[in-house]
């Protein structure tokens, strides 16, 4: 069996209570019908067991592996967190007694066909935000035989879907995983000409999987080596708007995203939509001739705040160039490559609004990676970028990469 990774996989350490954003709050986290019995018959100290009783929630349609939820208090904590902002269950019972979820994460675990596991870390944990932050030579991945020391390999058990040796998708997934870092870690162009060039790469990709014709895969992905090439795809695609119309089309988006969000259960992804909202001043007006509500906000305060964002581009672009990386490599290829494009482009939408709202002036690196991190989470916790309402919403023409493009610019 051979393991694929980052190289930086093996240096994660948790930063226990010096943890500037906790991973016990704010996350949904199911467990299983075996996890819930055994935290049922536990035995442990009676103020754990009085924790536990109430710590659960059994699932409405329960199954074998979503057979309950951890229940979380009105500030949206863990009831297992201590005061100490660390876990009672581990410090009284060791990590054996954790669910499958908080023993893994933020680790990243990907069976792909009969022999290869890929092995990531998640930026919704700040420590590994910070670990990408430490890397401005870019993320290596890496290749090596399995050492069979890794129990959760042993036991089969994985912490994103498979993809089976049945699956039709396995026969281009390596094309397409191998092109999408080939073209984000091309720095012979901006971090958002990259993503244009991706989004082409990803548009066209979907279309010839849908034509079942993905050996064009393969030529397409050694045609955007080219330079010129790419530079052309780039200034095709770059906006001809003013930037009052790219930002009055982001902030648009921004809205959609924040009225999806208003119907998540988590309160995080809810109250940090309106923290922007508010920094923003967004309001709504009357629908306009296309049906379409007049958004109004305060532009001298988006332009402020994109401004820090550029900044930081400009400063440290790999910053974000590894974290877009990161999240390509553990994206799900059923979902649809064009879905995981614009995935990243709503995500890299988030970070330009979400990072500068969540910054003070004379920020540290902690509270940067403590800001990216919080971008990650507004995406990824409740799956609004591949949200059907929101796409829908979105992108309302057949030709959906022009307005992608919105995100990016």
């Amino acid at each position: 069996m051979n393991i694929v990774k980052f190289a930086y996989y093996d240096d994660f350490r948790c930063s226990g209570s010096d943890c500037t954003d906790n991973c016990c709050r704010y996350w949904h986290i199911d467990i299983s019908k075996s996890e819930y019995f055994n935290y049922m018959e536990m035995k442990c100290s009676n103020t754990l067991r009085s924790v536990i009783d109430g710590a659960f929630k059994k699932k409405k349609e329960p199954t074998d592996i979503c057979y309950a939820e951890m229940k979380l208090t009105s500030e949206g904590r863990c009831h297992f967190l201590g005061k100490d902002s660390l876990c009672m269950l581990q410090k009284e019972l060791g990590e054996e007694a954790l669910s499958l979820t908080c023993r893994v994460f933020p680790r990243l675990h990907m069976k792909v066909g009969k022999d290869t596991v890929m092995q990531s870390c998640s930026a919704t944990c700040c420590r590994v935000t910070e670990i990408l932050m430490e890397h401005p030579e870019g993320l290596r991945i890496t290749e090596d035989g399995y050492d069979g020391e890794d129990c959760y390999i042993n036991n089969d058990m994985f912490t994103l879907p498979r993809l089976t040796p049945e699956c039709k998708e396995l026969s281009f997934y390596w094309t397409v995983l191998n092109a999408q870092i080939d073209i984000l870690q091309n720095r012979g162009f901006t971090v958002p000409e990259r993503m244009l060039i991706l989004g082409y790469f990803c548009q066209k990709t979907d279309e010839y999987i849908k034509k079942d014709e993905a050996s064009k895969i393969a030529p397409l992905a050694e045609m955007l080596l080219d330079s010129e090439l790419c530079r052309k795809i780039v200034d095709s695609l770059s906006p001809n708007q003013s930037d009052k119309r790219i930002a009055d089309s982001s902030v648009r988006i921004l809205h959609k995203m924040f009225r999806t969000a208003q119907n998540s259960p988590s309160a995080f992804v809810s109250q940090s939509f309106g923290r922007i909202m508010g920094r923003l001043a967004i309001s709504v007006g009357f629908a306009i001739g296309n049906n379409e509500p007049d958004i109004g906000y305060n532009a001298e305060e988006y332009i402020r705040l994109t401004g820090m964002f550029k900044g930081i581009m400009e400063e440290r672009p790999y910053i974000i160039e590894n974290l877009l990386v990161n999240l390509a490599f553990s994206q799900n290829i059923r979902d649809g490559v064009w879905n995981n494009y614009f995935a990243l482009a709503v995500f890299y939408n988030t970070l330009k609004l979400c990072v500068p709202v969540f910054l003070k002036d004379g920020y540290n690196d902690k509270e940067l990676a403590a800001a990216l991190t919080y971008a990650v989470k507004l995406v990824l916790n409740t799956n609004l970028a591949k949200s059907n309402i929101l796409l829908d919403s979105i992108l309302q023409k057949k030709n959906t990469l022009p307005y992608a493009v919105f995100l990016i610019c």
